[in-house]
């Protein structure tokens, strides 16, 4: 069977991955919203598209298979909503803990304040926010904010659902592929326009998601970004259409902005209806997806000649999904433990937050990797045994 993740992803999911801590660590820096804001929106020009890229690869390695729809639902539900699950639990009892531990001195409050940040979680922050859950004084920002940050798990897995039924068909034929995304963005649009608030469970965001899955997965019928480089020509052009792509996403962020006071539109997948363009976020959403994959997997792909930094990206990009389910336990401890609950001392201070967070990740991943590897030499050990024993008997 034909190879769906190449090296290439694997790096671009490594870049892809610490860029989503850094922007998390970025927001946690800060108590106040309003202080961070212009410099955030200045740094997600550059990079609209961080989470639509993992959205596309879900997409683009997609093999068609003689699995019924409920098989490959039933084996999507094991790898997303399972790991979800157990690294929500994990977070919340582990979080919970470190909370408790600094607010010593208070415990019923912190008792309270952790019981409504876990409702608060539970509920999805779009539902919270929608029937006044309190959210000011009433919760811990981190344990709330980092159970949020796992939202991206169970939409993917609702998506999915709806890939399942639509994708044999819209990979037959593009002009069903072409029906079918209108649809979904002229549906995200009028969400954006007529309803502009987040919805429960971010369902907003789902048909974007879900078009900018189908289409990745039309895409890979051709091999779209991996096509084979035989000469330097082949290798020049794919570049340089890079820096034209990512050119555009920043121009655009650059003139959203100038006429709208906007740069965050499109960032997210879903949007953040802003007022000043409503629905049309969502199209800006869908454009950015497209064309920031295409950016960062050319520039993996050229990272990919350069040995010792190919090597500690893709090794992080394998373990991407580690380093998501797992990052606002990290964020949490560095928080407490190490900023003392987020004494800010500047703008640098998101930078080195995130190297610690990276740090203590790589370190949990050789652990995971080294106790893999024993399991694995103690079953080889085993197995023979067993053969054995069959024998004689």
């Amino acid at each position: 069977m034909e190879k769906r993740r190449s090296s290439a992803q694997d790096i671009a999911k490594g870049i892809l991955i610490v860029g989503v801590i850094f922007f998390h660590c970025y927001v946690a820096t800060f108590e106040n919203t309003a202080d961070f804001l212009s410099d955030f929106n200045y740094l997600v020009a550059f990079f609209p598209f961080l989470l639509s890229t993992f959205f596309f690869y879900a997409g683009y390695n997609y093999t068609p298979n003689s699995r019924s729809f409920k098989e490959n639902v039933a084996r999507r539900a094991k790898q997303l909503l399972i790991p979800f699950v157990m690294a929500f639990a994990i977070s919340a009892v582990l979080i919970s803990s470190m909370e408790l531990a600094f607010q010593y001195q208070n415990p019923g409050a912190t008792f309270h304040a952790i019981g409504n940040s876990l409702l608060y979680s539970l509920m999805s922050e779009p539902l919270a926010l929608l029937i006044g859950f309190p959210k000011e004084g009433g919760t811990v920002f981190e344990l709330r904010l980092a159970l949020c940050l796992l939202w991206f798990l169970y939409a993917l897995f609702i998506c999915s659902v709806f890939f399942y039924l639509l994708v044999k068909r819209t990979n037959k034929k593009l002009s069903t592929l072409i029906s079918v995304v209108s649809a979904l963005l002229i549906l995200g649009f009028c969400l954006g326009h007529f309803v502009g608030v987040y919805l429960p469970y971010h369902v907003e965001a789902y048909p974007n998601i879900l078009a900018i899955m189908l289409v990745a997965a039309y895409l890979r019928q051709s091999n779209f970004l991996d096509k084979p480089i035989t000469c330097k020509k082949d290798a020049v052009f794919p570049i340089i259409n890079a820096v034209i792509a990512e050119g555009i996403i920043i121009g655009t962020s650059l003139m959203l902005h100038n006429l709208y006071g906007t740069m965050t539109a499109g960032a997210f997948p879903g949007g953040q209806f802003d007022a000043a363009i409503k629905g049309f976020d969502a199209f800006v959403t869908f454009f950015y997806g497209l064309l920031g994959v295409y950016f960062i997997h050319m520039l993996s792909r050229a990272i990919s000649c350069i040995p010792v930094i190919s090597q500690c990206l893709q090794w992080m990009g394998k373990r991407s999904a580690i380093f998501y389910l797992f990052h606002p336990i990290f964020l949490e401890l560095s928080a407490i433990v190490i900023f003392q609950k987020k004494i800010p001392w500047g703008r640098g201070q998101a930078f080195f937050y995130t190297a610690v967070v990276v740090a203590l990740l790589i370190l949990v991943c050789l652990l995971i990797d080294l106790l893999t590897k024993k399991l694995g030499k103690k079953k080889k050990a085993v197995m023979p045994q067993e053969e054995g024993t069959a024998d004689e008997k």
